[in-house]
């Protein structure tokens, strides 16, 4: 009889717990505490992943799952698809240059710093009058023309890179449109051996793969071809009939998405996830979480189908309503968990323009008001654990709108309040009492901002008038525990400014104007691509440091109404995060990034606390059984 170790080169470990390393996979070993034989196997599963910051379908992209771009499609039922562009770094997706030409239903291929967006045409037309045969080149942060497709086409798939690629199919479907492109112009290609359009697509030019499709008069829905820059070969039939759905990977490991099913017109939207392994197509256990077609290309030039990204897309067809959620797909020993806002202990009070400053687990909210035509400003302040609320002491008298500091719930700061043009006020909170510092040397009302350790915190920006009254301050200090001390002002003068970070590695940002600026102990830099995706003041702010920021809920203009966005701040860029599930502004946020944040009450009279934790992944370790 052969052993296992004969079989896998390593004996069977008894261990009281539970291996750890990756390495491991397929490792048996026996785990004396749980009395069970164990091993670390791979599984495949979809989880949630940060949004869009343009709710799109008809949009079509390319890359990789950690490094995908995205542009065009239709936002709604306009007749003419949109130049939106977005880029995803493997955590959330941040605004890009826009394309020249507003475009939907089209292909596209390529890397996000060599990407090819190729025709298109208008997003519910059933002719071909809409349709273009322009084409534009990406390098990840700008559009140029390149060469122009011979014929106008439009629901054409994509394949291969910027310089060699292949586009295919086209409505309607009366001819067999295959065409190459060397990077600066078209040539005719083989001739598929299924006339069809809205198929998947991936691979190279010289190695690529079309499948499924949509085509009335013939049955090619399942239909696969093999490209060899030349010719065609007919391969296994997919397991189910769809059209425009996700795609990508290579001619031997392809992944197939979602996407609307054929015959039946208008039809369903699919949710079964399908991967071909270069013999046969197979139906995954895993699905998307959201049923959705019309969206396609986001990693079309994955190398394999173990990781796919899923973004916007339409809840059904012809009309269906457009989405921006986005989920990744992994077949992977590690189990993901996706990023999220999940709900914490109702905070006391539900007050309006409250102060919150620590962490998850430690946090200390004090100040606000209740809101009406009278409101009243209580002077309590509360604790927060993670999970309760206990009373820390009343502050010295009641007001909102303060700046913060402090990192955990027993050494906090308040600095300045909205009730007096100019309040110097300082009070220190130990979580069980409250006593006055010396006061700040520029008054400041109306939302000034603050942040750091209570005996090194900095105190920036704010409103030197009470109320709404014009009189945003530039004015930025630090404080010892003792002392403020001016220090050079911020660039420009506002209020509802965010701030992370320390008194020598600061980062402020968002705020009313809206602006983005880091501190290193000694001057001012605009911060490296400050542009967050939306402008964003009144909202909650919280990070690690200067290079690891947030921003979530708050006011989004022109409309003034709350939102539940947020976005992550990495030292390079701005991108998405999952949103909050209740939309509010004027509230408490704190926290950091390995820690999490916390969302205090919104105005006026929500108690309703939100708690966000990070991605996290964990090794897959199966118990063994005989079943």
């Amino acid at each position: 009889m052969t052993t296992y170790k004969e079989i896998f080169g390593k004996q069977i470990k008894f261990l009281s717990s539970d291996l750890s390393d990756a390495s491991a996979t397929g490792q048996i070993w026996y785990n004396s505490t749980a009395g069970k034989f164990k091993s670390i196997v791979a599984a495949e599963a979809t989880s949630s992943a940060a949004p869009l910051n343009t709710t799109r379908a008809m949009c079509a992209g390319g890359g990789i799952q950690t490094a995908a771009w995205l542009c065009g499609g239709t936002t709604g039922a306009p007749t003419s698809g949109t130049t939106h562009t977005e880029n995803y770094n493997g955590s959330g997706w941040a605004i890009s240059a826009s394309m020249s030409n507003g475009r939907a239903h089209f292909g596209a291929t390529g890397t996000q710093t060599a990407g090819l967006a190729v025709a298109g045409g208008p997003p519910f037309s059933p002719s071909p009058g809409g349709a273009q045969s322009n084409v534009e080149e990406y390098d990840g942060e700008a559009w140029s023309a390149g060469g122009a497709i011979p014929t106008n086409v439009w629901s054409n798939g994509c394949i291969g890179t910027q310089t060699a690629a292949v586009s295919v199919g086209s409505e309607p479907n009366t001819t067999n449109y295959v065409f190459e492109y060397d990077g600066s112009s078209w040539s005719t290609g083989g001739t598929m051996n299924n006339i069809r359009s809205y198929v998947g697509t991936g691979g190279t030019l010289t190695a690529g793969i079309v499948f499924a499709g949509a085509n009335p008069s013939a049955p090619v829905g399942k239909a696969t071809e093999l490209y060899d820059g030349t010719n065609w070969t007919s391969g296994p039939l997919c397991s189910a009939i769809t059209y425009s759905m996700f795609c990508g990977g290579s001619q031997t490991s392809a992944l197939k998405a979602g996407g609307l099913a054929i015959p039946s017109s208008p039809s369903a939207v699919s949710s079964v996830i399908e991967k071909y392994d270069g013999s046969s197509w197979s139906t995954s256990p895993a699905t998307l979480a959201t049923a959705r077609g019309y969206s396609k290309g986001q990693t079309q030039n994955s190398p394999s189908n173990t990781a796919g990204l899923f973004s916007g897309g339409t809840t059904a067809a012809p009309a269906g309503s457009a989405v921006g959620s986005t989920e990744e797909y992994n077949f992977s020993t590690n189990i993901i968990t996706a990023a999220a806002w999940s709900a914490g202990g109702a905070a006391p009070g539900g007050l309006g323009g409250s102060a919150l400053s620590g962490t998850k687990e430690s946090a200390q909210q004090w100040g606000g008001d209740n809101g009406g035509g009278t409101p009243t400003w209580p002077t309590t302040s509360y604790s927060y654990n993670g999970s309760t609320w206990t009373s820390a002491g009343s502050i010295p008298s009641g007001h909102n709108s303060m700046g913060r500091g402090g990192s955990v719930s027993t050494a906090v700061l308040s600095m300045g309040h909205s009730q007096t043009s100019g309040a110097t006020e300082t009070w220190e909170g130990d979580g069980s009492s409250w006593s006055s510092g010396n006061a700040l040397n520029t008054g400041r009302a109306f939302y000034g901002t603050g942040c750091g350790p209570q005996t090194a915190a900095v105190g920036v920006g704010g409103n030197t008038a009470a109320g709404a009254a014009p009189g945003k301050s530039n004015a930025h200090e630090n404080y010892d525990g003792t002392n403020w001390t001016s220090k050079t002002v911020f660039p420009t003068t506002a209020d509802w400014v965010g701030s992370v970070g320390t008194q020598t590695a600061l980062m402020a940002f968002a705020g009313f104007p809206y602006n983005g600026n880091s501190w290193d102990g000694s001057s001012w830099t605009a911060a490296p691509s400050n542009s967050m995706n939306r402008p964003n003041f009144y909202g909650g702010s919280g990070g690690a440091s200067a290079t690891s920021a947030y921003i979530f809920g708050g006011y989004f203009p022109p409309s003034w109404a709350n939102t539940t966005y947020t976005e992550h701040f990495d030292g390079t860029s701005w991108a998405t995060q999952p949103n909050l599930a209740t939309a509010r502004g004027n509230f408490g946020g704190a926290g950091t990034s390995s820690n999490g944040l916390l969302a205090g009450s919104s105005y006026p009279g929500n108690t309703a606390v939100e708690e966000f934790t990070t991605e996290t992944t964990s090794l897959n370790v199966k118990a063994l059984s005989t079943s």
